[in-house]
């Protein structure tokens, strides 16, 4: 008895000293708050670390006494770091006491992650949560989550990939079940938007009734407000398609433990797997010799290239071949065969003569240690060729709003023109490297990223991102990843030796890829199944790249697919892995791609169809090479006049300026030109009359640094610099130089706007208009009327804003002379004419480098006015 009671004193003595400690740590914690609606968002934002507005609060559906008692009742809400920044919104349990007051928080989830997005306008009806997203002053979509959990037609069909998919949703939502999400994309953002929820249809005010939307949250379709098609915008399910088992560990385990334990494993894995490989080979094969310092392949730049030096632009195309590391090449090695499946869709762009080969392939043995180790090289031709590309619904993980949709475009016009599609970069969490989609930002750019851009010409483009964040307004698309692996024939320039997450080292022999554009224009995608970053860097030199980025890397990230799209709908297509040894599933980048990826479309070199012009290619002589036509024809209606349009790529074409023979002579005044020079008379594709002037009219006229004709202030001037052509207004001066020509003509219309000139009426005669638009191709109409307006409206419409009268005064009937036809270009003419002569496809592809190193002077975020995004209740929901 006498243990038992010293026992038990000694055992109340700890117990009363746990209980002391136990009242001051609850003396010393945080009291409840209030059972207020303030209360409960001053806990919330203590359990995030930032800022919750009471209006910013939503409670989920009931679940029951019990689960609300001991679990808590889930709750939605917006928070931000601190007051008046980017909100994100967060899903977390709340356990109230009997009295109403709110006592915890926990299995907290941030849902979006935007920090540079701000999530406005949050409400919650019958299981949907909606909500605006803006960034960069304006609204950038609209998205509805179903709290309830993800659809059951958006989970994948097995029962495994569901219970995957059951893990990474607790994760991210702490349930199960996950929450579903459609994103209403706004590929043109608005200013503001109001929001109004009648469900299952929500409307969206954005201010303009050619604008509004009403979206069905049941059905998922967005119209317009009056039942058709919407104005810019996309509803975008996001789908759960089955994850590789290996790839979902690395992703579900990296997002536990952060990326190192990975990288570990990824560089004890790799490693062992490259000593065994290395001994097995080093003990049943005789050792080869390697030459030293191979040359790179010869690849002139072709911006160096006077197009007299080409003849059809042949020389640039397929590549030339790559010289071996190796004294005693494999066969094939380093030459380049043209890709041949016969689903590959043809050049079907109008010209006269078949097209070659867009793809050629080959492979090349880069590694002086590891004679096995081959890479794969495709080449694109960037004539005939686009390059797009598209955010993964996972990454890169956006910084501004909704996620990428992360599957091919819809439209038909796309979808139809598409051969090809390959790996994009690396994940958000390596790095953040800057993404752009069709002029939406996901990721900013990251000044000094190596970046591949495509802008709106469709032309492409690689090079350092400058210092300034500022986004060139003629920039569609562009994606970026980590520093050069060559610039500007340069290996590793930066001298980088972390190419990957890794822990040390230089880097792990794993698959690797990468794409560079050449000095001539073209682009290569490689893919090395066991090569590592420098030797990477070295191959890419090796095979004559210009400048080259590193693109994905690691099995099942990786590959390149040609593609044919036969019915998206009915999941119709040809596919075929450009190695057998790709680990990536070739349906992936045509389904749904949790990762970002580029596609390849055959070039449709038509001018765009805009104002119901359809273009065909002109029935006259075409530029060499014929398949690809740079001349086209079309026509469009004003009133019930047609007018004939003419319209000259400007890649195709290189113009001449020449006096007609019935111009004035002013004294003391350089000589005119009156015809082309020998060798330009053979590249004559079309002639455009001008007319010519009077000593009364007094229309200027140039060949070089002084005026032929003196230069007339009321009269607009075409400058033809180096076979370019540009439109100046009357009044400002022209740079006259050595080279330079220049005529000057009537102002028909300036700013979109028809002028008096363009207005007056005339004699009966037929009349000519000429306009240059932004990107350089130049457009004639042609019509047979008493005033200029009908030509001048018709090439208003498809969006010139200035045009100027292809008469100098002598009111001659215009004419455009066609090679090939019954009224083929003459040597000489009356009065003064344009002259096109033919110019040889050129390579798409260039080095981009930017103006511009200062910092930007672009307002960040934060200096932006934020837009307007309200949620306004229906009545029946007040």
């Amino acid at each position: 008895m006498d243990r038992l009671r010293v026992f038990l004193r000694q055992r109340m003595r700890l117990a009363g000293g746990a209980a002391l400690l136990a009242l001051g740590m609850r003396c010393a914690s945080d009291s409840p708050p209030p059972a207020t609606v303030r209360g409960l968002a001053e806990l919330l934002g203590r359990s995030v670390g930032g800022a919750v507005d009471p209006a910013d609060i939503s409670w989920e559906p009931r679940t029951g006494m019990l689960s609300e008692t001991f679990l808590g009742r889930r709750v939605l809400f917006l928070a931000a770091p601190e007051q008046g920044r980017p909100r994100d919104l967060y899903r977390a349990r709340v356990r109230v006491s009997l009295d109403g007051k709110p006592i915890e928080v926990c299995e907290t989830r941030n849902i979006t992650g935007t920090p540079l997005g701000d999530d406005a306008a949050l409400e919650l009806q019958q299981g949907k949560a909606m909500f605006a997203t803006v960034a960069f002053g304006r609204i950038q979509g609209v998205t509805v989550l179903d709290v309830d959990g993800i659809r059951e037609e958006d989970r994948p069909p097995g029962w495994f990939d569901r219970l995957l998919l059951a893990i990474t949703s607790f994760q991210q939502t702490a349930t199960l079940a996950g929450v579903g999400r459609t994103d209403l994309v706004f590929d043109v953002p608005a200013r503001q938007a109001v929001l109004t929820y009648e469900l299952p249809t929500l409307n969206i005010d954005l201010g303009d009734r050619t604008r509004n939307l009403v979206y069905d949250a049941q059905d998922r379709v967005v119209r317009g407000l009056d039942g058709g098609q919407p104005y810019g915008v996309r509803a975008v399910p996001q789908r759960h398609d089955p994850k590789p088992f290996v790839l979902w560990s690395v992703d579900t385990v990296r997002a536990e433990v952060g990326p190192e334990p990975i990288a570990w494993l990824e560089e004890k894995v790799f490693g062992a797997k490259d000593a065994v490989k290395r001994s097995a080979y080093a003990l049943f094969t005789s050792p080869e010799e390697t030459a030293l310092n191979p040359t790179p392949a010869a690849t002139a730049s072709v911006h160096n290239l006077d197009s007299s030096e080409l003849t059809d632009g042949s020389e640039l195309w397929p590549p030339p071949p790559i010289p071996s590391l190796w004294k005693e090449p494999k066969a094939g090695e380093g030459e380049w065969t043209a890709v041949a499946y016969p689903f590959l869709r043809p050049v079907t762009a109008g010209g006269s003569s078949e097209a070659p080969a867009y793809f050629y392939r080959t492979f090349i043995r880069p590694d002086a240690k590891r004679p096995y180790s081959q890479m794969l090289l495709i080449a694109m031709d960037m004539r005939q060729l686009e390059l797009g590309m598209q955010a993964g619904f996972e990454d890169p993980k956006p910084l501004t709003g909704p996620p990428g949709s992360g599957r091919l475009p819809r439209e038909k016009a796309i979808l139809d023109r598409v051969v090809a599609t390959f790996n994009g970069a690396f994940k958000t969490t390596h790095g953040q490297y800057g993404m752009m989609v069709d002029r939406r930002v996901l990721l900013p750019p990251v000044p000094g990223g190596a970046t591949i851009v495509v802008d709106e010409e469709g032309k492409v483009g690689m090079g350092n991102w400058p210092s300034s964040t500022t986004i060139p307004e003629e920039i569609v698309s562009f994606r970026q990843n980590l520093d050069p692996l060559v610039e500007d024939g340069v290996v590793n320039p930066s001298g980088r030796y972390v190419w990957g997450w890794q822990l040390s080292g230089t880097s792990v022999m794993t698959e690797r890829t990468a794409i560079c554009v050449t000095p001539v224009g073209h682009l290569y995608y490689a893919w090395g199944e066991e090569i590592d970053g420098p030797t990477l860097s070295q191959a890419l030199r090796q095979a004559g790249c210009g400048y080259a980025m590193h693109l994905d890397m690691n099995p099942g990230h990786c590959g390149f697919v040609f593609t044919d799209i036969v019915d998206i709908r009915r999941k119709q297509f040809n596919l075929a892995k450009a190695d057998p040894n790709m680990k990536i599933a070739p349906e992936k980048y045509v389904g749904w791609s949790a990762k970002d990826f580029f596609y390849v479309m055959v070039r449709d070199p038509a001018p765009k169809q805009v104002a119901g012009v359809r273009w065909k290619a002109d029935g006259g002589a075409q530029p060499t090479p014929d398949f690809m036509p740079g001349v086209w024809a079309g026509s469009v209606w004003v009133g019930s006049l047609e007018v004939v349009l003419t319209s000259f790529d400007a890649d195709r074409v290189r113009w001449r300026i020449r006096s007609g023979s019935k111009e004035p002579t002013a004294l003391d005044a350089p000589p005119k030109k009156l015809q082309l020079a020998e060798q330009d008379r053979g590249r004559v594709v079309a002639a455009v009359g001008l007319g010519h002037t009077t000593g009364a009219i007094g229309a200027g006229l140039a060949f070089g640094s002084e005026p032929s004709l003196p230069f007339n202030p009321e009269f607009a001037t075409i400058i033809n610099e180096t076979g370019r052509l540009s439109v100046l207004p009357p009044g400002q001066p022209a740079p006259l130089q050595a080279g330079n020509e220049a005529v000057q003509l009537p102002l028909l219309a300036e700013d979109g706007k028809l002028v008096q000139r363009g207005l007056a009426p005339g004699a009966m005669h037929l009349r000519a208009a000429l306009c240059v638009t932004e990107t350089g191709r130049v457009v004639m109409a042609q019509a047979r009327h008493d005033s200029s307006a009908p030509v001048a409206t018709a090439l208003l419409r498809i969006g010139c804003r200035r045009v100027v009268e292809l008469d100098r005064g002598s009111r001659h009937p215009a004419f455009v002379h066609r090679a090939g036809t019954s009224t083929p270009p003459l040597s000489g003419y009356e009065p003064s004419v344009l002259y096109a002569l033919g110019h040889p496809i050129l390579p798409r592809g260039f080095r981009w480098k930017p103006a511009g190193s200062s910092p930007s002077t672009k307002p960040t975020l934060h200096d932006i006015p934020r837009a307007r995004a309200l949620k306004q209740k229906s009545p029946s929901a007040q």
